[in-house]
């Protein structure tokens, strides 16, 4: 039984074999050439030989320390924080910089005052998000809530950028940062200036218009 079965399994292999259907190779279509059409148009901004800026206004290629504001208000971390808030009222600001020892520290906005009057209704619930965000969150946040000092409240990761950059170089770095104003620095990381979002946009505005066209 064993010798048939193995000639019919032979028997089998030629009949498959008799019915096998030449395959042809299929070639392989080369990619289509790349053409500077096709190219995605802020690409020519990673190419210095294309990139002339031409779209970007005047006001860009200005230093910071030309346009900073070196009047500042600032606050120190030991400061009572309602005394504080008062302070930037009264000084029409919706934020200043923190300083220890002539260096920034911290940044107290508006927004760190806000969490004085939701309180724990700011809190993230459970099933917000991942636990791990949410506990994150939640532990800063609550810092900030039972805040009675500057130090308490402010946000420990200030925006600085030194006096040394360009105007276009802030505007990049506000837009990567989400940061509103930055903390002007000199080499030694001491605070000489304040620069702001609305610093920027209503300067070039006003080159704008007092350029050639």
């Amino acid at each position: 039984r064993r010798r048939g079965a193995m000639m019919h399994g032979v028997a089998l292999i030629a009949v498959l074999g008799a019915l096998r259907v030449p395959v042809t190779p299929r070639m392989c279509s080369p990619p289509p050439a790349s053409s500077s059409s096709q190219r995605p148009p802020w690409l020519k901004f990673f190419n210095k030989e294309d990139n002339d800026e031409s779209d970007s206004w005047p006001v860009s290629r200005d230093l910071i320390a030309q346009h900073m504001k070196r009047d500042v208000v600032y606050l120190s971390p030991d400061d009572d924080l309602k005394k504080a808030g008062r302070t930037l009222d009264k000084a029409g600001v919706t934020g200043a910089p923190v300083l220890q020892d002539g260096k920034v520290v911290g940044i107290l906005s508006q927004t760190d005052l806000l969490y004085k009057v939701a309180g724990r209704a700011s809190l993230r619930l459970a099933g917000d998000g991942a636990a791990s965000v949410r506990y994150a969150e939640n532990t800063m946040k609550l810092r900030k809530i039972e805040a009675d000092t500057v130090a308490s409240a402010m946000s420990r990761n200030p925006a600085c950028i030194s006096e040394t950059a360009t105007m276009q170089e802030a505007a990049a770095r506000m837009l990567k940062s989400r940061h509103n104003r930055l903390c002007v620095i000199n080499p030694v990381g001491r605070l000489v200036g304040i620069i702001t979002s609305s610093d920027v946009v209503r300067l070039a505005l006003r080159e704008d218009k007092i350029s050639p066209q």
